[in-house]
Parts: C-alpha cells; structure tokens; sequence
C-alpha cells in the first residue's frame, strides 16, 4: 500500500495554525479584495477573536454555525473557534431561512455567525420572520442559539453584534485551554438524503487533517503556491481542501465570494495563481474567456468529476498552461477516497478518478454485497481513517450508512481496474448534481409540499446542456385550487437555494406509480423529456 515518509505531523487545527505561523510568519496567509493578512496577522486575528467568543461563553464541543459568502472572516471565525475547542458547522449563504433553520436546530448551534448582507439578504432578518424575536435570547422558536453575530455590520431588524466590535474589545491577546485532541469532533457538514432532512455529518481534526495532508502531498502543493479557493466553504472541499490545506502546506489562500468567469479569470492573472480547483466546465469556460491573454502560472487543478473529457484535458495544458490535471472522487462522509497520480495518462485522468489514498481501503459489491470482478459495477464501499464519525444525534441512519466492521455504503456505483483505478458509472440514489451543487429531490419535494396551493410533489434530475443536471417538479394542486406556476417558481425562488429551485414544473393529475404504490420516476423523467402531458414554466 502506498505510504509516504511523512505523515501529517499534527493532531489538532489549533496545533496546525500554532507551527504554520512559526515557520511562514511574514508569508502572505489571505488575500480577500483589499484585504491581505500575514500568517502572524491571521494567527493574530483568531486570537483575539476566539478570546472575544470565549469571553460570551463559547466553550469546548458547542456547536458554532457560519453562514456566510467566503470571506477571510469566514477563515478567522472557523479557526477560532478550533481554537476554543468548538465545533464548526457550515451552512450554505445560498440557502434561505426555512432551509438553514432546521440545521441551525438540529446541530443546537450556541452561536450563529452570520452576514447582514449576502446579495441583498439580512440573514438574521430572515430568521427573525421565520422564527420570532426573543427579549432574552436572538429568537424565540430557536431555544438552544444564545448569540448572533454579525460578520459585516449589524442587522438593522435584530439584536446582534458584529465582528468589530468584537475585536475592538478582546483587547491583549491571551491563550485559552482548548483540551483538544485528534479526536474531538471538528466539524458538522449537513447534507440531506432520501429522507429529505438535513443530516450532519461528524469529522474529527485527525480524520480531515490526514486526508488533507495527503491529497496535498500527492497534488504537490508547496509553500510557494498560490491556490484561488472558488468552492464555498460551506462544502466539505471548500472548508477543508482551502482552509486547512491552504495553512498546513504555507500556500497564499485567494477567496472568491462568488464565482463569476471573468474576475475568476483576473484573479488568476493577478495574484499568479498557480492552484485551483473546480468541474471541467469550469476550465472550459476560463479557457474559451482569457482568449490570448496568458493566464497565469497555473500549474495544478484538481477537478472531480466522473468523466472529464480528454480535449477538456488538452485544453487546459495546452490554452490555461496547466502542468498537472488531477481528478479525484471523496464524499462529506470519507473525506477524499481516490486521486489520480503524477505519472498518469489523459486517459486514465479522463476516464477515472484514480486509485485510493494512502490508508483508504475500497470494495465494489454487488447487490448481495459479495465483491465484483475488475471492470465490474457495484456500489463503492470506503473504509479507513476517513470514514465519519456517523451522523449526528442519529444513530440509526448511522448504522445503515456503516457496516459493522468499518465500511461506508456510499450509494455510488463504480468500478475498479486491473490498476485498481477507480471509475465512477453513476449514482445508486436519486440526488443529482446542479452547477456542481448536490441536490436531492427529497429535500426539494419536501420544501415545495409547503406551498398552500400543492398537494403532491416528485422531482426528478435531468441533463442540462450548461448546468449538467437540473431538476424537473411534477405537482398535483389541491383540490378546488387553480395553480399559478409561475408563481409557485417565485415562490421557490424565494425560499430556497438557487440551484435547487426546478428548471421546469409540470402540472398533474396523478402520478405514474408501481405496483407498491411509488412514484415511477423513470416514466416521469421520459415525460420530462418529451414534455407530454404537462404544462411548463421556463
């Protein structure tokens, strides 16, 4: 199995931040807009603010939700609050009020750090409608949240405070006991699956710190990097691939707050990007704006996609300059499972997502769980340090999700070559992917049922010719009611993530359903496509 003569050196991210600011100390950590932060003034910054969040209360293992647009506020709130011993749980800024509420409940988050202006959105406004305001505490129907700050400036419709402040009134910097080990629980990423509600996902600092120690190693990431972050850091990449990875190897972090080609583009130009990271339409795109204009110094992009095609491939050595195409596979629940490797061919890059990380172990099984032979499909099975800890205050789905001996169903269908490449042929559950946003139609069915005019919903994924999937909502209206589609698309709009809102809904009469009483989806989908026996909002 393949090793490497040094693994990861730290147990804990406060440990990691401590030797970073030792070693690159007058190296530039953050560049975010006009702001730039050494790796002394980023270690300066969390200390003062995790001295300012120790002061209101935050202790080890409370739950601190960030919901925000990256931002190098966004990087010193989640390192402090490593830094007391907290937990970190990421919420997307693309969600709305009735989807970051239950998440917020779920995870009984002590703080919110929030924004007052994400595209023209007050967050904590937006909660304030949804769940009343409170004399004693932020929000009435959120009993567990004791504090609400701010990360830009204060609501103007709900008492909180704001980073500033805060920092103005940590005065000198001290140290906190933090009583952290490998093990304690670092992070809660939430993500949803077939029942529709949001599950948290519990990583410890060894597990994401050693993966991404690793994926580093292998990508060769170094000191003199300079990685433009484009994920948000609401994603288990974006969180752990750009922050943590980012300090462990010294490399300057570029945020993006939001991807837009262009400034992508200048940023890269800039700052002489050297990493990145993102889908192979992504690339297409840099590729067809920049022109002839030399791009940088890219030399590394990580994509991570099932099949990259080989004139994606060429096209990024040959028009971006890019030295090194890695593509790799991972979940929220293993941390990263597979990458390609240095001396691999366009063919395996583009055709596969390599083979396992050190320490990672992998299985293909067929439907009675027996292994499958080379070239043979079956649902992908991960095992090894990455797998998460389970899900958070449910034990249940936990037990379904792993076996009692280690392995992770993962619910994707791949298969293995004789190299022990790992290809991925598709999904064994219904979610799909949106602009490279997972979405699953549970969750989605789920938040449209709350509109007053709709009985029944069942959403299904389609492709796209620029979004690669998108999903299509089939609705039955409640009896004695005449349903306004395009209102109901506005309504969506409103209340959900952009990328979850439907392309198209189609109303119905009844659904198609098998002989259990489900819905046939697969007939749905053809109906999607042919579009008959249905009406449709664009």
């Amino acid at each position: 199995m393949e090793t490497f003569q040094n693994p990861c050196p730290w147990q804990t991210i406060p440990d990691m931040l401590a030797a970073a600011n030792a070693r690159h100390s007058t190296r530039t950590a953050v560049v975010d807009g006009a702001v730039t932060l050494s790796y002394q003034q980023l270690s300066e910054q969390v200390s003062y603010f995790s001295q300012a969040l120790a002061a209101l209360g935050l202790g080890k293992g409370d739950s601190v939700c960030i919901w925000a647009p990256n931002s190098w506020r966004w990087i010193v709130s989640a390192l402090s609050a490593w830094q007391l011993g907290a937990v970190v749980v990421p919420i997307s800024s693309r969600l709305k009020a009735m989807e970051a509420g239950p998440i917020l409940q779920r995870a009984n988050t002590k703080f919110l750090l929030t924004v007052s202006n994400c595209l023209g959105d007050d967050f904590p406004a937006m909660l304030a409608e949804l769940y009343g305001t409170h004399n004693q505490r932020p929000f009435s129907e959120l009993t567990q949240l004791e504090n609400v700050v701010c990360l830009d400036q204060k609501s103007k419709s709900v008492s909180c405070l704001d980073f500033d402040t805060l920092l103005e009134a940590a005065g000198a910097q001290s140290e906190h006991p933090q009583g952290t080990t490998g093990s304690s629980l670092c992070e809660i990423l939430f993500t949803s699956g077939t029942t529709g509600e949001p599950k948290g996902v519990m990583l410890s600092h060894q597990q994401v710190l050693q993966a991404f120690w690793d994926w580093s190693a292998i990508g060769t990431l170094n000191e003199n990097d300079r990685f433009l972050v484009i994920p948000p850091f609401s994603h288990g990449f974006g969180i752990n691939a750009g922050i943590l990875a980012c300090i462990m190897r010294g490399m300057t972090h570029v945020v993006v707050d939001f991807f837009d080609p262009n400034r992508t583009l200048e940023l890269i130009e800039s700052h002489q990007i050297t990493v990145m990271s993102g889908p192979p339409a992504l690339f297409a795109t840099i590729a067809q704006q920049h022109g002839n204009r030399q791009p940088g110094k890219l030399r590394v992009a990580y994509v991570g996609a099932a099949h990259v095609p080989e004139e994606t491939i060429h096209c990024m050595q040959r028009d971006l300059g890019i030295d090194r195409v890695i593509n790799a596979y991972g979940l929220i629940e293993a941390c990263v499972v597979s990458m390609t490797r240095q001396d691999d061919s366009p063919e395996i890059i583009s055709s596969s997502t390599g083979r396992p990380l050190p320490d990672v172990r992998l299985r293909i099984v067929d439907t009675d769980g027996r292994d499958c032979a080379p070239q043979d499909p079956g649902e992908i099975l991960v095992g090894g340090y990455g797998v998460m800890q389970g899900y958070f205050n449910a034990p249940e789905l936990t037990r379904d999700a792993i076996s009692s001996d280690g392995w992770l169903a993962t619910g994707d269908i791949g298969c293995l070559d004789e190299a022990g490449n790992l290809r991925i042929v598709g999904r064994k559950k219904e979610m799909f992917i949106c602009n490279g946003f997972n979405v699953y139609p549970a969750e989605v069915e789920d938040l449209l049922l709350r509109h007053p005019d709709i009985a029944q919903v069942a959403v299904i994924g389609v492709n796209h010719p620029e979004k690669g999937e998108v999903g299509n909502a089939f609705v039955i209206p409640r009896a004695d009611t005449t349903l306004d589609l395009m209102s109901i698309k506005q309504w969506a709009r409103k209340n959900m993530a952009t990328y979850k809102v439907p392309n198209e809904i189609f109303q119905v009469s009844t659904f198609p359903l098998n002989a259990n009483g489900k819905v046939q989806k697969d007939v749905l989908k053809s109906m999607a496509e042919s579009q008959t026996e249905s009406q449709s909002v664009e």
